[in-house]
């Protein structure tokens, strides 16, 4: 049976390898008012074994801490995938960048995934009542959604002057396509009437010698 668990997890523990690194990478780096990270991971590894003391240092520690700056990471990295495929879609980036901004909000909703998986009920249930005590009109709040909806606004009206930009790009594209092929046409007919006039001037040479030809014949006949 633990085989198979090993088996099973296997895929699953590559498939969430770049957040589990980068939340080892903020463990290590980051420092609290209690102290380290590291340090507070540690002591709870020891008191309470590898995974009971990484769950308790997850739900009591980390989680608490960094939920919301993990969340607004997030969020920030959608933003950033979305700025980077519509200036993909206008041609103005590469397609690398498309898959590093796909990279990077890939690991960071699986971090957000792993700090919601140790959340406990006690704390989504702190923080529903905590968002109902609030007053109904903050205007902390009240600032935040004004900030969100005029934020949404832009991202729409640039979603718009990127769709608006890809047609005339799109335009251009054809009228290039057009020129091009009224380039060659006025070449053709360019080249036609090259040959025309070589071909009348090569007459006119040999009319002017078979009447000179003729000519001297004249001539010699006398």
């Amino acid at each position: 049976m633990r085989l198979l668990r090993a088996i099973f997890f296997i895929p699953v523990l590559v498939f969430v390898s770049p957040a589990l690194l980068l939340l080892a990478g903020v463990i290590v780096m980051l420092e609290t008012k209690q102290g380290p990270l590291r340090s507070i991971l540690f002591s709870e590894m020891r008191s309470s074994g590898y995974a009971e003391g990484f769950r308790r240092f997850m739900q009591n520690v980390f989680v608490p801490t960094y939920k919301h700056i993990v969340q607004s990471y997030v969020l920030g990295a959608a933003g950033f995938l979305v700025v980077t495929v519509g200036l993909r879609g206008v041609g103005v980036l590469p397609l690398e960048y498309v898959y590093v901004a796909l990279a990077v909000e890939f690991t960071l909703l699986i971090m957000w995934a792993i700090t919601v998986f140790f959340t406990t009920e006690d704390q989504a249930a702190s923080d529903n009542r905590r968002l109902a005590l609030q007053p109904a009109h903050d205007d902390k709040t009240e600032k935040l959604v004004n900030t969100m909806k005029d934020l949404s606004a832009h991202l729409a009206l640039l979603e718009n002057r990127l769709k608006m930009t890809e047609a005339r790009f799109e335009h251009l594209g054809k009228l290039d396509s057009s020129m091009q092929g009224l380039s060659s046409k006025l070449n053709l007919i360019v080249s036609d009437q090259f040959n025309l006039r070589v071909k009348r001037e090569f007459d006119q040479l040999l009319l002017e010698l078979s009447q000179r030809a003729s000519g001297n014949n004249g001539v010699g006949k006398e």
